[in-house]
């Protein structure tokens, strides 16, 4: 809406300057009724926010700025100070924060740069401000990126890419690398690195098209920012979809993959959850005990590496190693991995031989714990 409200401004008061060009804030400019030219500001600065016109901030160097004071600060006898409705603006020193006058406009809140228009950047602070990341503060230092990317270039073509060249949000994020790579825990993951089965995912996890997720039978079972599809067992429903970070409605939370997660702090996370652009979720991770697929005897006598994990051989030269096992290991299994077709012990709850990581469902089915559902 913001943004819409900005465009339909622009075009009034476009016949308005079309008389004079617009420079940068390096250049000193005037324009009279006849003509525009160098030497003269276009203002004589500003000493409090109503010196400014809308959409604009009377900032630390007593000058007017497109943007907030996020970006720019305030000049002195006021603080930049960000409201309950998240409008940050600039209000005089000891004031309550509501209501401050003049320039000021609501913060648009990002986690990562799509999050914002073009033509603006995802600042450290975590708001789309307008300019590229290697624009000059009144500080003296660049605008920057938020946490987790980098300034490229130079200049107005100066933009925010990932610290991490393997970073991702979504799996549509990884399809320059192939078709069955995934977004996995914020890296592209090949199929050979994704969840096979429940075996390989902490307990109360599913493994759900290559990536643990959690299981659950009410949205109780969930965490906050998920909800649960009781058809097929999963967290997998946002609690608040969004498309981007703005949608959340506040610092606290950015969006990640569609769905509302609380912010990061830095690479922080609570334990059992992974940083994604600036979002904390729930690790989607597998966990991993060999390397070679299809090497015999690699963690036992009679085990088998598939897939990263050792499972107990029912081949041919051992049919009857499922024998006396538990419930869960008590039924030899067909499987195929990269490898080739094996024979493993497990059960029709734990190990289906339906689907794997690069073999979808058919009408649209997701694979759970390698059972098309």
């Amino acid at each position: 809406m913001k943004r819409l409200t900005l465009l339909g401004l622009a075009s009034v008061l476009a016949p308005l300057l079309a008389g004079c060009p617009i420079y940068d804030d390096a250049d000193s400019h005037f324009c009279d009724a006849e003509d525009c030219g160098p030497g003269i500001p276009s203002s004589d600065g500003c000493d409090e926010p109503a010196d400014c016109g809308i959409n604009e901030t009377c900032g630390e160097d007593n000058e007017c700025h497109v943007g907030d004071c996020t970006a720019w600060g305030c000049s002195d006898g006021f603080e930049c100070v960000v409201d309950d409705d998240h409008t940050a603006s600039c209000v005089a020193t000891g004031s309550t924060g509501q209501g401050g006058g003049g320039g000021g406009t609501d913060a648009v809140y990002c986690g990562n740069p799509d999050d914002c228009a073009e033509g603006e950047t995802c600042a450290p602070d975590g708001t789309c401000q307008p300019g590229s990341c290697d624009q000059v503060l009144p500080s003296g230092e660049p605008l920057g990126c938020i946490h987790g990317y980098v300034c490229e270039g130079a200049g107005d073509d100066a933009t925010c890419v990932p610290a991490t060249p393997a970073a991702c949000g979504a799996d549509a994020d990884c399809a320059s690398l192939g078709a069955d790579y995934l977004c996995v825990s914020g890296i592209c993951t090949a199929p050979q690195d994704q969840c096979f089965d429940q075996t390989q995912c902490p307990v109360n996890d599913k493994c759900v098209e290559g990536k643990c997720t959690p299981a659950c039978s009410e949205d109780a079972d969930c965490p906050s920012s998920y909800r649960c599809d009781t058809t097929l067992g999963i967290c997998s429903q946002p609690a608040q979809p969004c498309v981007i970070t703005d949608d959340c409605g506040g610092p606290s939370a950015v969006c990640v993959d569609g769905a509302c997660v609380p912010r990061s702090d830095g690479e922080d996370c609570p334990e059992g959850d992974v940083w994604v652009e600036n979002g904390c979720i729930p690790n989607q991770s597998s966990n991993f005990v060999c390397g070679e697929d299809g090497a015999q005897d690699v963690c036992a006598p009679g085990s088998i590496c598939l897939h990263h994990s050792c499972y107990i051989s029912c081949g041919p030269s051992n049919p009857n190693a499922c024998d006396n096992q538990s419930p869960s290991l008590s039924e030899c299994r067909t499987v195929t991995t990269f490898s080739g077709v094996h024979q493993v012990c497990g059960s029709s709850d734990n190990l289906g031989g339906e689907c794997e990581p690069e073999t979808s469902c058919a009408d649209g089915g997701i694979c759970v714990d390698g059972f098309c559902r």
